[in-house]
């Protein structure tokens, strides 16, 4: 499932110009308004294709033994967030993965492969929770409380934050997100080592996060 924001929180408005003709003052105050909001959505989107550009020239080709694993050649560190629980008690924030090996899972509602593998991640975040921390963000969903039904139908016990709108984008971006659902590894010392784009089967998961633990590459 590609990420792209909905109509109503990626459209911007635009002024609306009435009672003046076209050549008068009020229609070249319209014209100058709508450039403006013209020009500042496209900076927007080039600021994000180049985040975007970035990432994906850094990635490794995913090994055969892992299909679905992108390693990357030069990891960077997780960027910070703040965000709401999408219970809505308390905040999920970066310091939970700031100290020792984690995995964030990026999902959404809507997304029926999110839908699928969530119940298994959940188990899987269960069994390893002593050795590894879990955090899962819900990006940009039409509907928190489907999300947060889905969440407690996979019985899922780590944080999960809700990251709305367009800025979820950007904090996905930023964390090499370009799929849903993504499941990305970060290192001890807090560096994103790779991810694994679309539904990951639970004995592959098992596995990488036996590497993870042990410092090994995530495709060992």
């Amino acid at each position: 499932m590609s990420l792209e924001a909905p109509p109503e929180s990626g459209a911007l408005p635009t002024a609306e110009v009435t009672g003046q003709p076209p050549g008068g003052a009020g229609g070249a105050g319209g014209r100058r308004r709508r450039s403006f909001v013209a020009g500042l959505f496209v900076l927007v989107l080039t600021g994000a294709g180049f985040v975007a550009y970035t990432v994906v020239v850094s990635r490794s080709v995913p090994t055969p033994k892992y299909a679905n694993v992108v390693i990357y050649a030069s990891p960077a560190t997780a960027p910070g967030f703040d965000l709401v629980s999408l219970e809505g008690k308390g905040r999920v924030t970066s310091a939970l993965i700031g100290h020792g090996p984690a995995v964030v899972n990026w999902f959404q509602s809507s997304c029926v492969a999110c839908q699928a593998e969530l119940g298994t991640f959940a188990s899987v975040a269960d069994a390893e929770r002593a050795k590894v921390h879990f955090v899962g963000i819900d990006i940009n969903d039409p509907s928190a409380s489907a999300a947060l039904a889905m969440v407690r139908r996979a019985r899922a016990e780590y944080p999960v934050g809700q990251a709305p709108g367009l800025a979820s984008i950007s904090l996905a971006t930023r964390f090499g997100v370009g799929d849903l659902p993504d499941t990305v590894f970060v290192s001890p010392s807090g560096r994103i080592l790779g991810e694994v784009l679309g539904k990951v089967p639970r004995a592959e998961l098992f596995a990488i996060l036996g590497n993870l633990v042990a410092g090994r590459p995530l495709n060992s």
